[in-house]
């Protein structure tokens, strides 16, 4: 708002008096320390909204104007003290009027702009902004629907900004220019480039730091050795300099930047703003969110090496397992989620309410950096342990002579390695040491300072070589538990594991080493409430991945199966030897998939029902097998496909079901027929006739073979064949082919 603009006439309507006995207040701001220097028209022209109070009748002593917020961003509160006491002022109803330029000026958040309207409403607070008078408590829709668009810009106009912003810095690093401020020990050049810190005593310190890690193995020892030595550390405050000791996070930090040895790294990190406005938190982002060019700049050491510092502090990560305890929960301290690439240890929690069994759940949480919740998965422990238990227990119920063996050669082969290793490892200090004290030998006496050189590296090697001895002694490799010897033995002891597992002398902790003994980890990839998809690690890489199920798995199986067309029975019998479990832990019964099938809609009582009354109808009306089967299809679907064979079964039980209630005659007409058609085969081998001639004779008496329309040479051979258990039959020479006259 330039002053033409508060010279005008001004809206004095929603002034009243009680407004003009408050304060009028002016709020000024500016976003960057570098507008505020630039941009010296826009704090003017805020400045000069006091004229626009004073016109509305204020008296000039209760004009007051907040400027102390220059410099500083509207994305949050934090730390704006202007407008903080803005805020204090109208909660004790000091405020008539707030004058901003626009109400960005306030703030950039649309939640911050609907609490400040809020406040306004409440406290009869009027709002003068974009030369606009506005009375929030009057009740007028239309005209807080502008303050609400009006803020609901200002906000989308800073994500736009921050966007473009963000976008234009990804692009440049894409492209090779540095974005991001350097570490200690480089400096900005031109052009986005790095280039090492002009002042060496910067270099040397951070090159010390590379130096002494590897020789010495430990942040807190090379912390130690700067506070010996008196050795400060260099940190780069708001561009300066500042000296000072240091400590294992800042070694740690120096370390792990993958900038020191000339790679550019950017989005490693992401930051953001506490919700209390107290500081921001860091998240790490997954290499796979990274823009990097390598070579970027100078390096202060190989990349080689520097990747070596990076196993050791990988080696030196502290690698804690929880504790077996004496739960339920099998898989304890073994369970890792494997959802969202998460890999944490999954932690186990015990429900339960007065009177009811505890239950144990696998849950794995993670909250982003702001405490917000980014992935969760839950799965019951009773489904997983009892798979894994299952296919532990078979398989160790399978060993046989050969594998037993391989894996105890296996076991001693890596003994040998580590014995091997060891006994490198102390050879190569004692070729150190040898190493150094020729070296210190071959000096002549006039070089004292390269003696004096010398004789400390000697030192160094000797204490190193000492040190290792000492570390080698402690450590113990332990030998195969069991020898080539006892083969016959473990073969049978595991053929009585299951046995030994469910002995009730058995307890929790027990069987949990157990697990641990064979399994180095299992990973819930995936889990809801159907299924879990789960992968078991064997001690030794082998790895084997498969499906636990839940109830509601189990009843989407149940369904499957059963428009298959199988029993209750015949599919409990398949989800048990898949080791399917019910909700409470015990093995499926022919009644608990019959519940799920009323669950589901798919018990097939009536589908059975209507196909019997298909088969019996065709057998009373002498109906064709190719017909029967075409109506089975049509009205019994969900049993299943239809083959001869199967009718044939179904037409036995039939006949030995309805013995018993007279449903069917104690002779069908297709049996009658059958009869007909063997006689008169018989009578035409009697009397000589050829397989031909009597298929022909058959089909003009109008009789119709069981399976077919027409009688074929073939059909009337090979029901001769059955009728009389032959095997061949050859006819002898035909008398006549001339089919008998009353046949």
């Amino acid at each position: 708002m330039d002053s033409a603009g508060a010279s005008g006439p001004l809206p004095t309507g929603p002034v009243t008096p009680e407004h003009l006995r408050r304060l009028a207040v002016v709020y000024v701001r500016q976003s960057t320390p570098d507008q505020v220097v630039e941009h010296t028209g826009s704090t003017a022209a805020q400045r000069d909204l006091r004229q626009v109070a004073i016109g509305l009748g204020w008296p000039e002593s209760r004009v007051r104007v907040i400027d102390s917020d220059l410099g500083l961003s509207g994305t949050s509160t934090s730390g704006r003290t202007g407008y903080l006491d803005l805020l204090a002022l109208m909660d004790r109803n000091e405020v008539g009027i707030v004058l901003v330029q626009d109400l960005s000026r306030l703030s950039r958040r649309r939640s911050d702009i609907s609490s400040f309207q809020e406040r306004t409403e409440e406290g009869g607070v009027l709002i003068y902004t974009n030369g606009a008078l506005h009375n929030p408590a009057a009740g007028d829709l239309a005209a807080t629907l502008g303050l609400d668009i009006a803020g609901l810009f200002g906000n989308f106009d800073n994500r736009l900004r921050v966007r473009r912003m963000r976008e234009a810095k990804i692009a440049k690093a894409k492209r090779g220019q540095a974005v991001s401020p350097p570490p200690i020990g480089y400096v900005r050049t031109p052009g986005g480039g790095w280039a090492k810190d002009s002042d060496l005593a910067v270099q040397e310190a951070v090159a010390r730091v590379f130096d002494l890690y590897p020789k010495l193995g430990s942040l807190g020892k090379v912390a130690n050795y700067f506070r010996e030595h008196n050795l400060e550390f260099p940190r780069r405050s708001q561009g300066q300099i500042r000296w000072g000791p240091v400590d294992a996070p800042l070694l740690h930090s120096v370390l792990r930047n993958p900038a020191y040895c000339g790679d550019y790294v950017y989005q490693r990190r992401q930051t953001k703003k506490r919700a209390d406005g107290a500081g921001v938190s860091v998240k790490f982002r997954s290499p796979d969110q990274w823009i990097e060019r390598p070579d970027h700049h100078e390096a202060y050491l190989p990349r080689e090496e520097w990747q070596k510092i990076q196993e050791m502090l990988a080696a030196r990560r502290p690698a804690l397992r929880p504790l077996i305890g004496k739960g339920h929960a099998l898989l304890q301290g073994v369970l890792k989620c494997g959802a969202d690439g998460c890999g944490r240890r999954m932690k186990t929690e015990y429900s339960g309410r007065d009177g009811m069994a505890r239950t144990a759940t696998y849950t794995c949480r993670r909250l982003n950096g702001w405490g917000d919740p980014t992935h969760r998965v839950t799965f019951p422990a009773r489904f997983i342990d009892h798979a894994v238990v299952t296919r532990v227990l078979q398989v160790l119920t399978t060993i046989d002579d050969e594998t037993a063996r391989r894996v105890i050669e296996r076991s001693q082969q890596e003994q040998a390695g580590l014995e091997r290793e060891k006994r490198r490892r102390l050879l190569d200090a004692e070729a150190e040491v040898d190493r150094h004290r020729g070296a210190l030998l071959n000096v002549p006496p006039h070089l004292q300072h390269a003696r004096v050189d010398l004789m400390t590296q000697l030192d160094g090697a000797v204490q190193r070589c000492s040190e290792l001895k000492t570390q080698l002694a402690r450590e113990t490799i332990p030998l195969p538990s069991v020898m080539a010897a006892d083969v016959g033995e473990l073969i049978r002891l595991s053929h009585n594991i299951g046995q030994l597992w469910a002995s009730p002398r058995r307890t929790n902790e027990e069987r949990k080493r157990l697990l641990q003994t064979l399994i180095s980890e299992v990973i819930l990839h995936r889990a809801d409430r159907d299924v879990a998809e789960v992968e078991i690690v064997w001690k030794g890489g082998l790895r084997e991945r498969f499906q636990v199920l839940r109830a509601r798995g189990v009843e989407a199986v149940v369904r499957d199966l059963t428009l298959q067309g199988k029993t209750a029975a015949r599919i409990a019998d398949e989800l048990n030897a898949a080791g399917v479990i019910t909700a409470t832990g015990r093995p499926m019964s022919s009644n608990v998939v019959a519940q799920k099938q009323g669950r589901q809609g798919v018990r097939l009582k009536e589908e059975r029902r209507r196909a019997r009354d298909v088969i019996r109808r065709g057998l009373l009306d002498n109906t064709p097998r190719p017909e029967i089967l075409h109506q089975l299809q049509e009205k019994a679907p969900r049993l299943g496909p239809w083959n001869p064979q199967r009718l044939s079964d179904a037409i036995g039980q039939l006949r030995q079901g309805a013995a018993n209630d007279g449903t069917l005659p104690r002779v069908l007409p297709a049996e009658l027929e059958k009869e007909r058609v063997l006689a008169f085969i018989n009578d035409g081998v009697a009397a000589g006739r050829t397989w031909k001639a009597m298929a022909v004779a058959l089909n003009e008496a109008s009789l119709r073979p069981p399976r077919g329309k027409t009688f074929t040479p073939v059909q009337v051979r090979l029901l001769y064949l059955r009728a009389h258990k032959l095997r061949s039959f050859k006819l002898p020479s035909p008398r006549s082919d001339t089919p008998a006259a009353g046949a």
